[in-house]
């Protein structure tokens, strides 16, 4: 890439940049709330944005939750569709996972995108036919989580 990207770990970050990012890579809907971007960046036990150094326009972002012990996830990593083909998501797939290992943690799941397994297979990264991903059906609520909020 011509320009240079610089990738880094932060705990904030502009809400609208991220909305941006979600949204060029079909993940945002409507009736998400942009307020809720803040708190997810402080959840993540690494949170990191690719900004082009010259403009200061954030064109990547990625994030890993962990356990604080040993395992890690790597997920909603997203590259501007304008910037992909570029070697940024490389890049930051492997700062992601530095990250990984820094922090101490010796598993990574790593949550993906139908089609783009051969991606991260490059990275080194393998298919586990042995494992299966469920995702629950619903968006959670209050009325379908099936936790009682206050006593009876």
């Amino acid at each position: 890439m011509k320009e240079s990207v610089n990738l880094f770990i932060t705990d904030s970050w502009d809400t609208d940049s991220i909305v941006t990012l979600y949204r060029d890579a079909g993940w945002w809907r409507d009736e998400y709330n942009p307020d809720d971007i803040p708190r997810i960046i402080r959840s993540s036990s690494r949170f990191c944005v690719g900004v082009l150094n010259t403009t200061c326009e954030t064109i990547a972002t990625g994030r890993l939750i962990s356990d604080q012990v040993s395992t890690g996830y790597i997920q909603d990593m997203c590259v501007l569709k304008k910037y992909r083909g570029l070697g940024v998501g490389r890049r930051l797939l492997q700062f992601l996972t530095h990250a990984a290992a820094d922090a101490g943690l010796v598993n990574i799941i790593l949550v993906a995108e139908p089609g783009t397994c051969p991606f991260y297979e490059r990275s080194d990264f393998i298919t586990n036919k042995n494992k299966i991903f469920l995702l629950f059906k619903e968006r959670l609520t209050n009325e379908n989580s099936g936790r009682r909020l206050s006593p009876d």
